[in-house]
């Protein structure tokens, strides 16, 4: 790929617009839905909490999440028109819109009521923020007092062998992240590492390391992390 493809490719990754977009959309989701499941299972979600997804994409993870417990509410929120228009396209071919919500923001300031969310998450977001401590002490916010916030994001390490991510993206690794995290009022609790094996379109297989990170309101201890 060229250097304008490269650019092109992590404009499309950071908020997918048109016909690309759609298709962008549909590689996102595939590409992320293994790391999605995984920040499931650390959310350990229950009947009737009320969820809130950052970056949800085309959302078409969401029939699998709703299913996973009785009674739950999704809201997802992006920067993408676009991906709000997919989201909502197949939460009404799925029968979801009764369970589900979606709302554009401007990446900073969430449009919610302080303490709303039970649960909150996001995959492969956070290389995107422009203002991440003010974002982090909006999940601050809106997160309920015994809620838990996960946020997934792969390693430093494996995204610095994209060569797209040289245009456009933050990378982090778990020290990083917590850097980040102390400089914000949420709190940072545990941090899990993952590896698996990918095959990427540029590079073939390859691994892929990526972190779940854990964060209350409240301070509950820190654990660190093994691979």
């Amino acid at each position: 790929m060229s250097e304008q493809d490269l650019k092109e490719l992590a404009s499309q990754l950071g908020n997918p617009e048109g016909e690309k977009g759609i298709q962008i959309g549909l590689m996102m989701n595939e590409a992320n839905i293994s790391m999605t499941r995984k920040t499931w299972e650390h959310l350990t979600i229950h009947d009737n909490d009320r969820i809130l997804e950052l970056g949800h994409g085309n959302a078409n993870h969401l029939e699998e999440l709703l299913k996973s417990a009785d009674n739950l509410q999704y809201s997802g929120i992006d920067i993408s028109e676009l991906m709000k228009q997919e989201a909502e396209k197949y939460s009404m071919e799925n029968g979801l819109d009764k369970k589900a919500n979606f709302q554009l923001y401007d990446g900073t300031n969430i449009p919610f009521a302080d303490n709303s969310f039970h649960k909150i998450f996001t995959v492969n977001t956070i290389y995107f923020w422009q203002q991440p401590v003010e974002l982090l002490n909006e999940l601050n916010r809106v997160l309920k007092p015994d809620g838990i916030l996960c946020i997934t994001l792969v390693d430093e390490e494996s995204m610095s062998r994209l060569p797209f991510t040289e245009y456009g993206f933050t990378k982090y690794n778990e020290i990083k992240f917590r850097d980040l995290a102390d400089r914000s009022e949420i709190k940072l609790v545990q941090t899990t590492g993952h590896s698996e094996m990918i095959t990427s379109k540029l590079l073939g297989e390859m691994e892929r390391k990526f972190w779940t990170m854990e964060l209350v309101k409240g301070t509950m201890g820190y654990s660190r992390p093994i691979f």
